[in-house]
C-alpha cells in the first residue's frame, strides 16, 4: 500500500511545525491528499497541525494560530509513533511525480502534498466528502458552530490582521492578501438589506478591532460572532445563506463548503466555486447590486 502525506510546513518535525501559511492554504493540501488517497486507494497519514509562529504572537493578534486546538484523527489515518517511523523510514514521492502514474505499484512509499496547487482546480466537486471529514475530525469545542441556527442571516467576514490596507483601485486590481475597505462591507450590507426589503439579521467574523469594524458595527441588527478557532468559524460560515466574503481563503473554503450565494469585491473572488450543480450565485461587486442580483437576493430572503 502506498500512503498520502500533507506537508503543511517545510520545516514538519512529525509532531509539530515551525512556521508555515495560514489554516486555508494549509486546507488546500490536505484536501487534495484526502481526495487523492479515497480515489488511489492509499492509507493517509495524518498531517502535524500543531505549528510554532512568531508573527501572530508579535503582532499580537487574536488567533495565534497555533492549531493544536482544531482536529482529533477521528478518520484511522496513520498517526503516532508508527507516523513518526512512516515518515523517518519510507521513500518519498511528490505529488506531481504520483500523478504522472509513478506511484501505481503498491510499494510503500508516502506521495507528498504540499502548497496551494490549483487550490480548488482538483477537487471542485468533492466538496461534500472534504466537508464530512473535516466534521468528522472536529475537536469536539468545534462542534458547536455546526449547531448555531443562521437562516434567514448574512454571513460577513472581514479578513483585516496582517493583510495590506490598500485603496478601492488596488482591490479592484485583483491584489492578494488585500484587506478591503471596511465600509465596502457596511455598503454592501446596505444594499442587500434594501433588496430584501428588511433588515435581515447580519454576523460579522473578523479578526479586525471593534474600531476598524466601527463602519458595520454601527449599523442595527449587526452582531459580531467566533466560535473560538478558525476551523469552527469557517464551518461556521459556511452554514449562511449568503456570504459577503473577504479576499482570503478562510472566504474560499466557507464558499466550498457551503456552496451558498456569495458577494465578492471586483477583484478578489479568487476562483469561481459554484458549479451547474448548485442553486446559487457568486457575484462580484465594487459598487452598486444589480438588478439581477437583487432580484436573487429578494427570493433569498423571501419570508
Amino acid at each position: 500500500m502506498n500512503y498520502v502525506y500533507p506537508k503543511l510546513s517545510e520545516k514538519d518535525l512529525g509532531f509539530i511545525r515551525l512556521g508555515g501559511a495560514g489554516l486555508g492554504n494549509l486546507l488546500f493540501t490536505y484536501a487534495r491528499a484526502l481526495v487523492y488517497a479515497r480515489d488511489h486507494g492509499c492509507q493517509m497519514i495524518w498531517p502535524t497541525w500543531p505549528s510554532v509562529k512568531l508573527g501572530p504572537i508579535l503582532r499580537r493578534e487574536m488567533d495565534k494560530r497555533f492549531y493544536n486546538n482544531l482536529f482529533d484523527n477521528r478518520c484511522h489515518a496513520v498517526g503516532g509513533v508508527k507516523k513518526l517511523w512512516l515518515l523517518s523510514t519510507k521513500k518519498r514521492l511528490p505529488e506531481a511525480e504520483a500523478k504522472k502514474g509513478l506511484a501505481n505499484k503498491p510499494d510503500g512509499r508516502i506521495i507528498e502534498f504540499e502548497g496551494l496547487e490549483g487550490c480548488f482546480d482538483e477537487i471542485l466537486y468533492d466538496s461534500g466528502y472534504v466537508f464530512e471529514n473535516l466534521k468528522q475530525n472536529l475537536k469536539p469545542g468545534n462542534r458547536d458552530a455546526l449547531a448555531f441556527d443562521f437562516r434567514d442571516s448574512i454571513g460577513v467576514h472581514i479578513r483585516l490582521g496582517d493583510f495590506a490596507r490598500v485603496s478601492e483601485a488596488e482591490a479592484q486590481a485583483g491584489r492578494h492578501d488585500s484587506a478591503l475597505p471596511v465600509q465596502w462591507y457596511a455598503d454592501m450590507i446596505s444594499q442587500v438589506r434594501q433588496a430584501a426589503g428588511r433588515e435581515v439579521r447580519v454576523w460579522i467574523f473578523s479578526d479586525g478591532t471593534e474600531e476598524e469594524l466601527k463602519p458595520v458595527l454601527s449599523l442595527p441588527r449587526i452582531q459580531r460572532l467566533t466560535f473560538g478557532t478558525s476551523i469552527a468559524d469557517i464551518m461556521a460560515l459556511s452554514q449562511v445563506p449568503l456570504l459577503i466574503a473577504s479576499g482570503s481563503s478562510f472566504s474560499m473554503w466557507a464558499r466550498y463548503l457551503g456552496r451558498m450565494s456569495c458577494i465578492c469585491h471586483t477583484g478578489q473572488m479568487k476562483q469561481r466555486i459554484l458549479t451547474e450543480r448548485d442553486d446559487a450565485f457568486e457575484w462580484e461587486c465594487g459598487g452598486q447590486i444589480s438588478e439581477e442580483i437583487g432580484e436573487k437576493i429578494r427570493e433569498l430572503f423571501a419570508e
